[in-house]
């Protein structure tokens, strides 16, 4: 029905005040987006939902992540915080292990930093018996950070889906996983370190925090070719600290003018409040606590909604990440895709090719750094399939491999923020009329048209109570009838034969 554009001109229409300022235009999108979360977050509207599949991760072993009848030893030595590995494995990953327990001589660790496949940081200093060869290690997903749109989580169930049950048809033993607030799962003290095939619920574990960033510095040089970025142009620049694959909440943007002639390209320095330079530490033997900024990866955004020929916004920014890590001039490589990141160790990156900026990139979605995570109990410690694409050459670590036990999760998210014109509200098209409203409320509110205030308040309050009646989910809500019984463990509906009506 309406996109931010048509949503703010029936606004000026209404209040009978059209200034052609960027100014105002841009105070009415922020109002509008105010309102579009204000109502996403009214309700839990059964349209604002998302269904996806749930990775759960076996623990990583000695002889679990290798093809050959050697198990991979780890090399502890007391007193400091490295830990090598004899063979590198693929599952060990920054995403899915770092800040997890890692158990080493019947003690626990947690994983500051994963360096590589073959190397990690820990928390503290190791403390055991010094051993080059110790197979006693063993690496736990303890904890899943769920994803970063996500508001409440609403369900994650083990289904009979055929990727969640080797294919065979068979009914998973659990279904829905029960919710359980940490407090209660402190008061009958479920084991934090029990692991099983699978899981019958889960806790609610304290929220990750990736910390905000602070400034970024900008420049440029000339560079021979036809790749860099065109003269006399202009960009928008930010970045953001990034842990786990989680993105913390942006820096201070700041705006480039490349040359007069020539191509160019970008250099991004990662600053603080005081100019010195946001980097970590590289690990010293004698290191005994992780430094500041370990493990805390920087990415890097541009604004799309951003006029390059005259340096002015054209409306809200939006940001998106750069790709083509490598700036290579070919499309076809395996990289082109991903993120521009920095490691914890970096000052800066460079960006050296007008195509690492595209509009279709992944947008930053407006989150504060918090992010929500669960505690699976039993920590789900088995698998339904093991996927190897390894390559050729590849004859010792046992990855790329999945080891696949997967549920259903369906979650609650938090939309993208309108920031084109053309952007439309992810809602049904009778509930945009409610943003008109909560934004009318608001500005005759401002003015002091207290009376107006209250009409559109009210016009507000009774559409959402009529827009509720068929929009609203109703949580955990099943009718039981007569001709319906339930089964053994309230786990299933049986067919009850005598329900079958013949003779019309």
């Amino acid at each position: 029905m309406a996109n931010l554009k048509a949503l703010r001109e029936k606004i000026k229409n209404i209040t009978d005040y059209s200034p052609d300022l960027q100014q105002y235009n841009d105070q009415l999108d922020e109002l509008i987006n105010d309102a579009y979360f204000y109502i996403w977050n009214h309700k839990r509207w059964t349209w604002a939902t998302k269904e996806y599949y749930f990775k759960f991760i076996p623990d990583m072993l000695p002889s679990r992540d290798t093809l050959t009848a050697n198990p991979v030893n780890a090399n502890v030595i007391k007193g400091s915080r490295s830990v090598s590995f004899s063979a590198p494995m693929d599952r060990l990953t920054r995403i899915d292990f770092e800040g997890q327990p890692i158990e080493i001589q019947n003690y626990e660790y947690t994983i500051s930093k994963v360096i590589d496949t073959q190397t990690i940081l820990l928390d503290k200093v190791f403390h055991g018996t010094t051993n080059p060869d110790d197979v006693s290690w063993r690496i736990k997903k303890r904890y899943y950070d769920l994803p970063q749109d996500c508001i409440e989580l609403l369900s994650l169930a083990h289904r009979d889906t055929p990727n969640t049950n080797s294919g065979t048809g068979r009914f998973p033993p659990y279904g829905k996983l029960i919710a359980l607030m940490p407090r209660r799962d402190e008061q009958i003290n479920l084991r934090m370190d029990y692991a099983a095939s699978y899981a019958e619920a889960f806790v609610w574990s304290p929220s990750f925090y990736v910390p905000e960033a602070f400034k970024v510095g900008l420049s440029s040089e000339s560079i021979e070719g036809n790749d860099g970025f065109p003269a006399n142009t202009h960009l928008e620049v930010c970045w953001a600290f990034m842990r786990d694959g989680h993105v913390g909440a942006l820096s201070e943007p700041q705006t480039i003018q490349f040359g007069a002639q020539g191509t160019f390209n970008l250099f991004i320095d990662f600053l603080s409040w005081d100019d010195q330079a946001v980097v970590a530490d590289t690990f010293q033997t004698k290191d005994t606590q992780p430094s500041q900024f370990e493990g805390l990866q920087k990415i890097v955004f541009w604004n799309s909604n951003f006029n390059r020929a005259t340096g002015e916004r054209l409306g809200l920014p939006v940001w998106r990440t750069f790709n083509n890590p490598g700036g290579s001039a070919t499309r076809n490589t395996s990289t082109y895709l991903d993120s521009v990141k920095g490691e914890d160790t970096d000052s800066s990156v460079t960006i050296s090719a007008f195509n690492q900026i595209d509009p279709g990139n992944k947008t930053y979605i407006e989150y504060d750094g918090q992010y929500n995570r669960i505690r699976p109990y039993p920590r789900v410690d088995a698998w339904d399939e093991a996927v190897t694409q390894a390559a050729a050459t590849n004859d010792y670590s046992k990855v790329p491999t999945d080891f696949l036990r997967e549920a259903v999760a369906r979650y609650y998210y938090k939309p993208e923020a309108l920031g084109f014109s053309t952007d439309s509200p992810q809602m049904p098209y009778e509930v945009h009329q409610l943003i008109v409203y909560k934004v009318l409320e608001t500005l005759y509110d401002k003015v002091g048209s207290i009376s107006n205030a209250d009409n559109y308040r009210r016009r507000f309050e009774k559409e959402v109570k009529d827009l509720q009646k068929r929009y609203v989910d109703h949580i955990d809500s099943m009718v039981v009838r007569g001709q319906f019984q339930i089964g053994a463990k309230n786990r299933l509906f049986v067919y009850d034969y005598a329900s079958l009506k013949t003779g019309g």
